[in-house]
């Protein structure tokens, strides 16, 4: 037992949904994580963010958003118009607020992960059909590439991982953690920035410069696939160490957040080139 604690002190506490795992005082239960059950949990997510996209797709076609026409623009190359209507907005700001706010839930308050989990899959997939539906003529194609380019990546990575060609070492997840953390306060600075007069418009030229800009991005991309190693890790040492099958939830949230949270940065930087290339 207490190599078995030993053991768990290693477990990855860099991802914000599965840190709290190495926390976890309970060990040697009889109905103990498994990869199957991992397996299964994260296929639940991924059915869900699914029935997210089904669910927009199917209110688009059969005329369920209703409300009152607030734009009808034709915008496209080609003279097609943009169709919205006021309940749309609704949707979408609901949509988005449980996105932003499921993760933050599933994260503090970790028995909630079945019912926020489900929620964050949900809205996220709903939200990405709209953008694709509303916006065909602009996103759609970078919409489907961006998921073939994650899924790409996803596999790759779990090729390297399960064959033993790539391992994980505590200085590659401390290496992984310093550059996001990097990022994400070069981030907070610039949105900053951008709020205050005096650095607003040094910060518009930095956004503005293609290279920083996509440069960026592609850095994200970079450092959400490493992040998949460490998840792999991570939901490894779950099944090794035995901990108690509740905690599959969490550790399929785990990575099926990592692999959205890739999805949209790929999506992103797609989005930087095409624009680029206008």
């Amino acid at each position: 037992m207490s190599e078995m604690r030993k053991t768990s002190n290693h477990l990855l506490n860099e991802n914000p949904i599965i840190k709290k795992l190495s926390k976890i005082n309970e060990y040697g239960s009889e109905t103990a994580c498994t990869y199957k059950g991992i397996a299964l949990k994260l296929l639940f997510f991924v059915l869900v963010t699914a029935l997210g996209v089904g669910l927009c797709v199917f209110m688009k076609m059969t005329g369920a958003f209703g409300g009152e026409l607030v734009m009808n623009e034709p915008i496209y190359e080609d003279g097609s118009p943009v169709v919205i209507y006021s309940n749309e907005f609704i949707y979408v700001a609901i949509a988005g607020i449980v996105s932003f706010i499921a993760p933050l839930l599933a994260t503090f308050i970790r028995p909630t992960i079945p019912v926020t989990g489900t929620l964050f899959c949900a809205s996220i997939g709903f939200l990405l059909a709209w953008l694709a539906t509303t916006f065909a003529d602009q996103y759609l194609a970078p919409v489907l590439l961006a998921l073939v380019i994650t899924l790409i990546l996803v596999f790759t990575m779990g090729f390297l991982y399960g064959m033993g060609i790539v391992r994980v070492t505590q200085k590659m997840k401390t290496f992984i953690m310093t550059a996001m953390i990097t990022v994400c306060i070069g981030s907070l600075l610039v949105f900053i920035g951008s709020l205050i007069p005096f650095t607003r418009g040094l910060v518009g030229q930095l956004m503005a410069n293609p290279v920083l800009s996509i440069g960026g991005s592609l850095l994200m991309v970079i450092i959400g696939t490493l992040f998949l190693l460490v998840d792999f890790d991570t939901i490894r040492e779950c099944v090794d160490n035995g901990l108690p099958k509740k905690y599959e939830w969490y550790a399929s949230f785990g990575l099926a957040f990592s692999v959205i949270w890739l999805y949209l940065k790929v999506l992103d930087l797609l989005l930087k080139i095409m624009s680029r290339n206008k």
